[in-house]
């Protein structure tokens, strides 16, 4: 099994290490991982805003996610293998907000198209909800997924997520999928 170099991780920190992985919390020096990802058309097929225009913008977001982290003990973790943990190949965890009045845990996951059809996705999701779930007990996790995104619909389904059997939608018009 592959290990971790401590002198990259060691300015991180670790969230979860899966077999493969490496999730750690976000952080300033981040925003050309987030744009390069979230910039990226491909990524963005199922978005009706599109690719970030600017690594302004993927500025702000990531300002989100380092936000999150102190004020919830929880948020979205930047992705990476365990043989290159310098090199961030996507984004990925939970994050707490409220939904139709309830609290619940959004999932999230973007993956450079160079990091797709590995499983790492799954891989990522699995283990941020394996770090999050006990310390937050009875938080039940959702995925907010567009109707026609059919691969991300999939991994949630491989997630244990089932899509609202009345086909409930958030203000977006994405499907509310929830932990079956």
């Amino acid at each position: 099994m592959a290990t971790v170099d401590q002198d990259v991780t060691t300015a991180r920190t670790i969230v979860a290490v899966s077999e493969r992985l490496v999730l750690t919390r976000p952080q300033e020096g981040d925003a050309e991982a987030m744009f390069a990802i979230h910039g990226d058309p491909e990524t963005n097929r199922y978005n009706p805003y599109g690719p970030q225009r600017d690594i302004a913008q993927a500025r702000e977001q990531l300002a989100g996610f380092v936000a999150d982290w102190p004020r919830d003990g929880v948020g979205y973790c930047m992705v990476s293998t365990r043989e290159e943990p310098e090199v961030i190949i996507g984004v990925a965890g939970l994050f707490l907000h409220t939904l139709d009045g309830e609290q619940v845990f959004n999932l999230y996951y973007r993956f450079r198209p160079s990091a797709w059809g590995k499983g790492y996705a799954a891989e990522a999701c699995r283990a941020a909800m394996a770090e999050a779930l006990p310390r937050f007990p009875g938080i039940p996790v959702t995925a907010l997924i567009r109707a026609d995104n059919l691969p991300s619909r999939r991994l949630a389904e491989r997630l244990g997520l089932v899509a609202d059997p009345d086909g409930r939608v958030d203000h977006e018009d994405r499907l509310i999928h929830r932990m079956a």
